[in-house]
């Protein structure tokens, strides 16, 4: 999703969860159990500047792995920390995700991949550099 614009980080996550729900890849629950560790433990989802990687537990309704992305419009905060860009990772259990993290490792120690994503400009480019990622991976 490109040019999202919300008023805060709440809301963000309701936006960038909407489509696994109505698609009925995670339940409602693991939208709120995100909510409830990113209350509990603040901004330690923001992993490098401008960008978090939102998750919630597997027990809260997740039927299979998935990922969103959100690029915003204007930034967000958690804390003191700035968002911009958010993605909502969805995984089934502790460890089916751990390929899908391999490749947004590598996608976020890319600085052009970065560059791209933090403009938000151009979708297919994300997307083809994460498949540059996945093909690194494997």
């Amino acid at each position: 999703m490109m040019d999202v614009e919300c008023d805060g980080w709440e809301e963000l996550v309701d936006i960038v969860a909407a489509p696994l729900i109505s698609d009925k890849v995670v339940e409602p629950e693991f939208v709120e159990s995100a909510k409830d560790a990113i209350r509990q433990f603040g901004g330690y989802m923001v992993l490098i500047d401008d960008i978090a990687i939102f998750h919630g537990s597997p027990e809260a309704g997740v039927h299979e792995l998935a990922l969103t992305l959100a690029l915003l419009k204007r930034p967000v905060y958690i804390s003191e920390k700035r968002i911009t860009v958010a993605f909502l990772l969805a995984a089934v259990d502790n460890k089916s995700h751990r390929g899908l993290l391999e490749e947004m490792s590598l996608f976020m120690n890319d600085g052009e991949s970065l560059e791209i994503l933090r403009k938000g400009e151009d979708l297919d480019a994300i997307v083809n550099k994460f498949k540059e990622a996945e093909d690194l991976s494997t």
